[in-house]
């Protein structure tokens, strides 16, 4: 019987601040949010900020000038950039101050903070989840696509003798692309199930993604934890993306404030990033963001809150093309496949209660190849007005993590009932393909059961494209109502009360203050040599009577 991949937890950090409650979605959608659920938010940041003024909180949050000591604390140099923007973390916060980090690259200290919330948004104490669940079924997918950059990662490894430095015996290990898996398993989950990454540019997010949700569904795993983590704002990428043409600089944003009829004494950084508007390029954001994918029939067992459904992610590359950086065709098979599942598995119509998170990358190039992509799509299905909005407007570009900014915003779209809008966006630009489609220039406000569906594309260098497909809280309700009876749905329902109340608990301390990551370094270490009672069918731990089993998945019989 086949198995409906929940996401059944979710966790990380970007410039909007903590993932966890929808805090870094409500800082997107600060202005239509009610006054308890700001104050919530102010709180969260003030606390990673170490702030409690309320202006300053808001005006180092999201996309802005990046702090002027940042790239000395975590780069050899500082130097004369392009452009000063960045959507960095929250000016003040260092995620490697959550726990007895050593020297650790800052994307990985993100992946410590992110996954540790992740866990902590499940209402069940991790330690719970192992005793219930067989360590070798919970898999961890999680990477980077520019590996460690900075000084404390392959930045330092290759320039440490041009530093007068050293390089140490640690570069090597903290500069692997799926290192942030391996952080993961190692000290945070203690899971002995698949790990890796599925490195896809900048739709890593989705392609790890797809094999989180393969394995659910295969049964491999029982749990798949998903995600990315990307520190980009470091100056050779900066200076790379200057390179292609891609990056916008500050010389050509007062050239188009100035046209546009704003004020240009100087820079206005917040609105730099414009998808789909008159643009000039864009902008690169940190991120790390972790989503916890469950089997439908395990999820319901222990009562956890269900978030949606992950229901599937495409993937196509684009065959013959001019350049490695540019896009191709293969971005018009994922999306024309995803609205294709949608169409014949559910109805026409649902396509009409779907959204579309856009790349929205807010270059002159994006606007006009991936609004074509949308909009012809939209009109060969004949949707009326696809909503589509680009939330690197808030959060700039994450690369790695940009599929699970999309994530993260959709999840709590449905929560709060918004669709953040590309608010930078005065107006869409001429060649910018509107057809069957309604681009969000203001945040969309719907009610429970409007949309249905999500989905969250993403095109990459080298031909990366991946387009993913999510259903609301709503509907995986209903599409677990026609699996599961009547008892099954209220026995749930009885046992995630006890859950909501472990998470108003957790929430409360996150509200005080609570910053604290989940590391077990050196922690229940197992000594195979010594703890390992190894037999044909199975390997026992000594220590604690852990059962390994050795089962066979080889599905060739029929040719033995």
């Amino acid at each position: 019987m086949s198995c409906l991949p929940l996401i059944v937890g979710y966790g990380g950090i970007n410039a909007g601040g903590r993932s966890i409650f929808d805090l870094s979605h409500q800082r997107m959608v600060f202005d239509d949010i009610n006054l308890e659920q700001q104050n919530e938010v102010l709180q969260s940041l003030g606390h990673l900020m170490g702030t409690t003024d309320g202006e300053t909180i808001l005006n180092k949050s999201l996309i802005r000038t990046i702090d002027n000591d940042f790239f000395n604390e975590h780069n050899f140099r500082s130097p004369e950039l392009p452009t000063l923007a960045g959507g960095q973390l929250p000016s003040g916060f260092n995620p490697a101050t959550t726990y007895n980090a050593r020297q650790h690259p800052r994307g990985l200290a993100m992946t410590i903070f992110g996954l540790s919330d992740a866990v902590k948004s499940l209402g069940l104490e991790w330690e719970e989840i192992l005793k219930i669940i067989p360590r070798q079924k919970i898999s961890c997918v999680s990477g980077c696509a520019v590996a460690q950059a900075d000084k404390f990662g392959m930045g330092g490894m290759f320039q440490a003798p041009l530093a007068k430095s050293r390089v140490t015996s640690k570069h090597m290990a903290m500069s692997l692309g799926e290192g942030s898996a391996d952080f993961g398993h190692s000290y945070v989950l203690g899971s002995m199930g698949s790990t890796g990454n599925y490195t896809g540019a900048c739709a890593t997010f989705q392609y790890n993604l797809k094999l989180g949700i393969s394995m659910i569904q295969s049964g491999e795993s029982l749990i798949s934890i998903v995600g990315a983590a990307e520190s980009g704002i470091v100056p050779e990428i900066y200076e790379a993306f200057s390179a292609t043409r891609g990056l916008a600089e500050d010389k050509n944003l007062l050239k188009l404030q100035k046209q546009l009829g704003e004020d240009f004494d100087k820079p206005n950084h917040r609105k730099i990033c414009r998808p789909f508007g008159e643009n000039i390029g864009m902008i690169l954001g940190e991120s790390a963001q972790f989503v916890v994918l469950m089997q439908d029939s395990l999820a319901l067992e222990l009562g956890l809150n269900i978030h949606g459904a992950a229901l599937s992610s495409h993937i196509h590359s684009d065959g013959y093309k001019k350049s490695i950086s540019g896009p191709g065709a293969g971005n018009y098979l994922t999306v024309g496949k995803t609205f294709n599942e949608i169409k014949k598995h559910f109805s026409p119509d649902a396509l009409n209660k779907t959204f579309f998170h856009a790349h929205g990358t807010s270059t002159p190039q994006n606007r006009e190849s991936e609004s074509h992509i949308i909009s012809s799509i939209s009109k060969a299905f004949n949707i009326d007005a696809l909503p589509v909005t680009a939330i690197k407007s808030y959060l700039g570009h994450s690369l790695a993590a940009a599929g699970g900014d999309q994530m993260i915003s959709t999840l709590g779209s449905w929560k709060n009932n918004l669709i953040p809008g590309i608010t930078s966006t005065p107006e869409l630009a001429e060649n910018v393909h509107q057809e069957n489609v309604e681009f969000l220039l203001q945040n969309k406000k719907f009610d429970e059961g409007d949309f249905d569906f999500a989905i969250l594309n993403a095109k990459g260098f080298g031909g990366n494209n991946g387009t993913a497909l999510v259903s609301s809280p709503f509907k995986t309700m209903k599409m677990l109502e026609s699996k599961y009876s009547k008892k099954d749905i209220q026995t749930y329902l009885v046992k995630k009360r006890k859950i909501d109340d472990q998470l108003d608990q957790h929430k409360n301390a996150i509200l005080q203050g609570d910053i604290k990551s989940r590391y077990m370094f050196g922690e229940d270490v197992i000594d195979g040599m010594n703890d390992f009672e190894i037999e044909t069918d199975k390997i026992t731990n000594k220590l604690n009577k852990e059962i390994f089993n050795l089962n066979s998945t080889l599905p060739y019989k029929d040719y033995l």
